[in-house]
């Protein structure tokens, strides 16, 4: 029971402060058109969760970044070049970015523990961008130039006289920079849905000491 009031003592006063301004007026008094100041410590989080981001996670993204490197230096040599090894290289590339943009963040929250006080302000939008929307954008661009590589091949092998006439390099450059663009606007509303207020809370480390932080408070 005392559990059950502190939760619903913590849930109130969460969204007082996500109500609040910087200047201490309420922004939304009749909705609840925000959430709490933001926190990694969510109702996703498990213990692994410091040992895969903090440190699996950039090795492994180490290890991919020059494995893909090493093949698109092989893959750009004149003798190499070809539609397949454009679509090819566009891949790898697209692959190192979906890996490579949220491990600044991931090292700096989970390799050196941040990751228990609330998102300092100035990591508002740059955590959200470099570890959720950037990366979806690259991901999105891989799976379609699966696609698109999946249709050259197709064209090339059942239909090799059009092959020949459509499935040129400058095309895939065409279509590679189509399906950068389109991932791109499709993401692009969850570029700008989110803005942050910064609002002054306690610390999660050290509630008892009056230490405040700024931190992050969405609205959508």
């Amino acid at each position: 029971m005392n559990a059950n009031l502190l939760d619903e003592k913590m849930d109130s006063e969460a969204l007082t402060v996500c109500n609040q301004s910087v200047y201490g007026e309420e922004e939304f008094p009749f909705t609840h058109n925000c959430v709490i100041p933001y926190t990694l410590l969510d109702h996703s989080w498990t213990p692994y969760h410091q040992t895969v981001y903090g440190f699996v996670h950039p090795v492994v993204v180490t290890a991919t970044m020059v494995t893909n490197c090493l093949v698109c230096a092989v893959l750009l040599r004149p003798s190499m070049r070809s539609p397949t090894s454009t679509l090819l290289v566009a891949m790898a590339f697209s692959d190192t970015l979906t890996g490579v943009l949220p491990t600044p963040c991931f090292i700096v929250f989970y390799g050196f523990g941040l990751f228990a006080d609330w998102v300092p302000y100035n990591w508002c939008l740059p955590y959200v961008y470099f570890t959720e929307h950037l990366p979806t954008v690259f991901h999105t661009a891989s799976v379609w130039l699966t696609v698109a590589l999946a249709a050259q091949r197709y064209v090339h092998v059942c239909h090799a006289e059009i092959g020949k006439r459509v499935c040129t390099v400058p095309n895939m450059l065409r279509v590679i920079t189509i399906v950068y663009a389109l991932a791109f606007l499709f993401q692009l509303p969850r570029l700008m849905e989110t803005r942050a207020a910064h609002v002054r809370v306690a610390s999660l480390i050290d509630p008892g000491m009056n230490v405040h932080v700024i931190l992050c408070n969405y609205h959508w």
